[in-house]
């Protein structure tokens, strides 16, 4: 199965081995030293960019140094990008300097961009459409149930985390989204009201969306795969 994000720089060696074995883990990285470290991963779909929170602490030259990274590479994916209104408002002029240069490369490079956007989620789909990238993902998506019609008809996709099994919103979100584009998720390593986010604990975003969906286990399974697949391009 596929984690479509997850923080794999940030755990311990031996634990991440353990996933590899048995996840497609999609690894997105949050600053120059950790797109460094993603470069270093075997076995995992590689997304190196600069995460909206460390945008106000970067470096004048980190944008341009993860951008070389991201050229050079073979890395299908820029991420962990986006806007954030949320949690660092005061650096929202930044942030979109900084995300609009990862979308040029994206479109240049035909990338999948995997995306950050709390409180942002009309602006980062109207930055995504100007910049006329393919493909994308809206991860832990909680935004406007109105704006899901749109961000399909775009062929972007929105990600599902085990904070389904108590955020109402998000909840919300997983029962209005055309199932067509979503996708699971764990955000991991990361701790949200006492659930800890890693690619096991997936199985309980599985329980919840069949519970959601009225149907199976199996069959949200089947159909995330397939989304995943789809997006990244797998067979």
């Amino acid at each position: 199965m596929f984690d479509n994000h997850v923080h794999c720089h940030e755990f311990p060696r031996e634990e991440l081995e353990g996933y590899v074995k048995e996840w497609a883990l999609v690894c997105v990285s949050d600053d120059l030293q950790s797109s460094k470290k993603t470069l270093e991963l075997g076995g995992v779909i590689k997304c190196l960019g600069i995460h909206p929170w460390q945008v106000e602490k970067a470096e004048p030259g980190d944008l341009g140094a993860v951008s070389r990274l991201i050229e050079r590479s073979e890395a299908p994916c820029v991420g962990e990008v986006g806007l954030d209104k949320r949690f660092v408002p005061q650096s929202f002029d930044k942030q979109r300097e900084y995300f609009r240069a990862f979308l040029k490369l994206a479109r240049e490079l035909d990338l999948v961009v995997n995306v950050h956007a709390p409180d942002a989620w009309t602006d980062v789909v109207e930055e995504l459409r100007r910049a006329d990238v393919d493909r994308a993902l809206i991860h832990w998506y909680t935004g406007p149930l109105d704006l899901l019609e749109t961000i399909r008809d775009l062929g972007y996709y929105i990600s599902i985390n085990p904070a389904v099994t108590i955020q109402k919103k998000h909840q919300d979100v997983a029962k209005a989204a055309d199932r067509r584009i979503v996708l699971l998720e764990s955000d991991g390593p990361y701790e949200y009201r006492g659930i800890r986010l890693s690619p096991p604990a997936i199985q309980k975003t599985v329980e919840k969306l069949a519970e959601l969906w009225d149907t199976t286990q199996e069959y949200v399974k089947e159909i995330a795969e397939t989304n995943a697949k789809r997006l990244w391009r797998r067979s």
